[in-house]
């Protein structure tokens, strides 16, 4: 006897008989397989870029060597005091200084160094070199860069007023800021920006609720902008925190290093917050909240339909345990490392 042909409205009167839990469940995993397409291309940048925060030698814009415990044979690093030791030299000599005084190193094995390595730079006249030394004494790496060339000091702007608050006072150092602004009171404009703060943030404590008291001004915005003077299109710069206006040629602007593939992918990594204007940055944002949405739903979705093949679901728990357990031991592991070395 032949078999009947499900024509295509019997097709749809037997889906509409589907139980809602299977539609959910169908719905469900549509949704978690295009979720996942729809992460691929962002995971696999994450996961690049991750690794590079890692491995700092890997596809590196800069010439790096990696060296072993046998370049330190022969050096004062070859042989490093454990951390107990050097406490014990450190209470002793307390001891030397002051020997009325009752000093005991507390639990010894406690002592560690707050950092794995130490760092040094060395400048030549064409490279910066880098040289980091394992506290264990394994070995380390040396990283080298081309040295930029150096700014040329600039006149002080004929316009120059003030000087600017975070420059180096002159014959002390600060390269070639102090060059920059002129001497004299500060400009006083009507109602600047640090007033207008000052006016501005017990008004605004009040109607938050907090209490108001004598207000500092920390820090406003500069405000930038092209000036003719002589001839000559200058980049200006006013702070309203000390009055002082500087300048320097527009022509003179230094080159920016140019950004490698690392740096990029390094930099986009750590890109976040919204910016105050909608552009390319404020769009990267709105990726990186829908993508801790979309994972999110992905890892509840895919826990939801694990539960639902019940032949899985006893190894699956073990799984799931284990990645718990795993997961909450290296937080705490993590949280008290952080908290000795702060990074």
């Amino acid at each position: 006897m032949d078999t009947p042909v499900e024509t295509p409205s019997a097709v749809a009167r037997a889906a509409t008989r589907r139980s809602p839990m299977k539609s959910f469940l169908m719905l469900l995993r549509r949704g978690h397989l295009y979720a996942g397409l729809l992460m691929l291309p962002w995971v696999l940048l994450y996961g690049i870029t991750a690794f590079l925060f890692n491995h700092p030698t890997a596809f590196s814009d800069q010439q790096s060597v990696s060296f072993g415990a046998d370049a330190l044979q022969g050096t004062p690093m070859e042989h490093i005091p454990a951390p107990r030791e050097i406490a014990e030299q450190v209470v002793a000599a307390l001891r030397e200084r002051k020997p009325e005084a009752k000093y005991e190193l507390a639990v010894p094995d406690n002592a560690k160094f707050n950092r794995e390595f130490a760092f040094a730079t060395v400048k030549t006249d064409q490279q910066e070199i880098s040289v980091l030394v394992e506290a264990n004494g394994a070995g380390g790496t040396i990283r080298a860069k081309a040295l930029t060339p150096a700014k040329p000091i600039e006149p002080a702007a004929p316009f120059a007023v003030g000087r600017e608050p975070n420059a180096a006072p002159k014959g002390k150092g600060g390269g070639d800021r102090p060059a920059r602004t002129g001497g004299g009171e500060g400009l006083k404009l009507p109602e600047t920006l640090v007033d207008r703060m000052k006016a501005t943030v017990p008004a605004v404590l009040t109607k938050s609720g907090f209490p108001t008291g004598d207000v500092t001004i920390t820090s406003v915005p500069d405000v930038t902008f092209l000036m003719n003077s002589d001839d000559k299109l200058w980049k200006v710069t006013y702070n309203a925190s000390a009055g002082s206006i500087s300048g320097k040629l527009a022509d003179n602007e230094p080159a920016t290093d140019p950004l490698s593939t690392r740096r990029f992918l390094t930099r986009l990594h750590m890109a976040h917050g919204y910016p105050s204007e909608t552009g390319s940055r404020w769009f990267w944002a709105v990726i990186v909240d829908a993508m801790a949405v979309i994972m999110l739903f992905w890892g509840l979705s895919g826990l939801f339909m694990w539960w639902q093949i019940k032949a899985t679901r006893r190894l699956g728990t073990v799984i799931l345990l284990v990645s718990l357990v795993a997961a909450t031991l290296m937080g705490i592991g993590m949280h008290e490392q952080i908290s000795i070395t702060g990074r």
